[in-house]
């Protein structure tokens, strides 16, 4: 993976852990949510480096080519899938397929709206976004943390699931200067395995693959820097009630 999409991912993941513990997500799936937030973006592996780094607007054609990204990081996922362990997780796949998709059902691949999101996605969906806009791009400077919660919450009910804004906003109230730095040098404990498809086919019908392994080292389901566990028992679950996913259009398909 190249390095920004690894650290990235790093950054999206912690703050997916302190969205899952606001929102108190059942102890097992914040862990699960949070390795899959690792790899939402590994479809952009497939993507052109150059269309990817481009500082111009983008044409239609491009930037649907970028909104493949999507499609190529489930299949991605799913061609090394297997059961969930601790070691690989199929939250991933919902995940990379499902980052996009907006609360109000205008987003892509498919246009899901509320509640049909996974509430996986639509938790890391705002995760990536606030990363994104606080990151410096091609196309455009880091935004300041209290620029990038304006915009998200302005994107309340429309893009995004409205409780993952509230657990946001949340959040970001206690978040320091640094803590960018501070999610990039987390601890959180997880291999995830992906793969993409080699051309020659397996015996038994399936195709070989490239496997690459992500290895973070911390302890799963546990609120970074906190040692507090996320998340209630699992018969005390949060209901997936709202919904949401995405990410803001002003930074072009993340």
């Amino acid at each position: 993976m190249r390095l920004e999409l690894q650290l990235h991912g790093r950054r999206t993941a912690w703050l997916t852990a302190h969205l899952c513990a606001v929102l108190d997500v059942a102890c097992h799936e914040a862990g699960d949510w949070t390795v899959a937030a690792l790899t939402h973006d590994i479809g952009k592996l497939d993507v052109p480096p150059e269309l990817l780094a481009r500082p111009g607007a983008l044409t239609g054609d491009e930037r649907r080519r970028i909104e493949l990204h999507c499609l190529a990081g489930a299949k991605r996922l799913a061609g090394s899938a297997g059961p969930d362990t601790g070691h690989t997780t199929t939250a991933a796949i919902a995940v990379a397929l499902s980052h996009h998709e907006w609360w109000n059902g205008t987003g892509y691949p498919f246009g899901l709206a509320g509640a049909a999101i996974p509430l996986c996605a639509r938790i890391v969906a705002v995760a990536d976004v606030v990363d994104a806009l606080t990151s410096v791009r091609s196309y455009k400077p880091a935004w300041s943390l209290a620029a990038a919660l304006e915009e998200i919450t302005a994107l309340r009910g429309v893009q995004f699931d409205p409780d993952c804004v509230d657990a946001m906003q949340a959040v970001t109230r206690a978040l320091t200067q640094d803590w960018r730095t501070v999610a990039e040098a987390w601890d959180f404990k997880s291999t995830v395995q992906f793969g993409a498809p080699d051309a020659q086919p397996r015996r038994n019908g399936g195709a070989h693959r490239r496997e690459v392994e992500r290895t973070v080292d911390a302890p799963a389901c546990v609120l970074p820097g906190s040692g507090r566990a996320t998340g209630r028992a699992p018969e005390k679950q949060r209901a997936d009630s709202a919904a949401q996913a995405a990410s803001v259009k002003t930074a072009r398909a993340q």
